[in-house]
């Protein structure tokens, strides 16, 4: 052995129409390369990793153990799930980003490069503690669950769940241009996502919203694959941002979407709400898609606690 390292590896196969297992290929080489122990966990279903990384995180492990996540956003949100409710839920998790947005991933600028992250992690830095968002349904009296980037109602989980239930994404995953399936749902939801009442509570009240088209409780600032929809919001700041966008018309929706590229200044904007805290409630009155890190959700009305909470990233 070369180095005494020893990295646990968590990997969604199917993450980024095949991208993960490419990255885990050019990461293998490297391990056997170096010399490095290691050992593999792949899912075969929605659940594995959390449930992987749960018994994982049961056990206690020593600072040259690495537990590292290859696969997508909702790749990453389930291994913490799983960290979070475990025996040990300051666990660290690596990371290596695989999937078709990575938004936690660019919030947290994240490598993607194997060599480069091996390279860090057997320098065995410190851990960084990062915010991650969560959540309990009032409606249904859940226990408490965890997300890296958002939660979201109305226009980007509306995309999200056409997108992902949809026979075209898996025609065109056989030729490695799914994301198109995302694009064209933009379109779709521009002509046929309703709006809806949605009341936020803060420490300060209630904040009540009509004619809204979408909201988003967010961890920071991306959405939808690099969407940059709130740029002040970060990882470290200790605090949620629910976002909440009254409908416009089409063009001044258009003017607004190409604002949010431009320079942020679509944050101005008085269809444009944003309230930040460490506990908020929200609550919408219409049935609705929800999509939590890309995964989406049932069309029904929603009454969502969140809380602010932190896990520890082995960068």
């Amino acid at each position: 052995m070369t180095n005494n390292i020893t990295i646990h590896i968590l990997l969604n196969p199917v993450a980024g129409n095949g991208k993960a297992l490419k990255i885990f290929s050019k990461l293998k080489k490297l391990l056997i390369q170096r010399k490095i122990r290691n050992y593999l966990y792949s899912s075969s279903r929605p659940g594995d990793l959390t449930e992987i990384a749960k018994k994982y995180s049961d056990q206690e492990h020593n600072k040259k153990e690495i537990l590292l996540v290859i696969g997508g956003d909702g790749s990453l949100n389930e291994v913490v799930n799983g960290i979070k409710r475990s025996n040990h839920p300051e666990t660290p998790v690596s990371y290596l980003p695989a999937g078709s947005g990575n938004d936690f991933a660019r919030a947290a600028k994240l490598t993607n490069n194997p060599e480069v992250l091996l390279a860090n992690l057997v320098k065995q830095k410190k851990p960084e503690m990062v915010d991650c968002g969560s959540f309990i349904d009032n409606d249904l009296n859940t226990s408490r669950t965890y997300f890296v980037n958002n939660f979201g109602i109305g226009f980007d989980a509306y995309i999200v769940n056409r997108t992902n239930t949809h026979s075209l994404k898996r025609k065109l995953n056989k030729i490695h241009v799914g994301n198109l399936t995302y694009i064209i749902n933009v379109f779709n939801a521009l002509k046929n996502q309703d709006t809806f009442s949605v009341s936020v509570f803060d420490y300060q009240g209630e904040k009540h919203f009509d004619n809204v088209y979408f909201t988003t409780t967010t961890n920071h600032p991306y959405f939808g694959g690099g969407v940059p929809i709130l740029p002040s919001a970060n990882i470290y700041n200790h605090r949620l941002s629910t976002i909440v966008v009254q409908k416009p018309s089409l063009g001044k929706f258009l003017r607004l979407f190409a604002k949010l590229f431009k320079d942020g200044s679509h944050v101005n904007d008085p269809h444009f709400h944003c309230i930040e805290a460490k506990e908020i409630r929200v609550k919408t009155y219409n049935k609705e898609y929800c999509q939590i890190d890309g995964e989406n959700g049932p069309k029904t009305t929603y009454d969502i606690s969140f809380k602010i909470d932190h896990f520890y990233l082995q960068k």
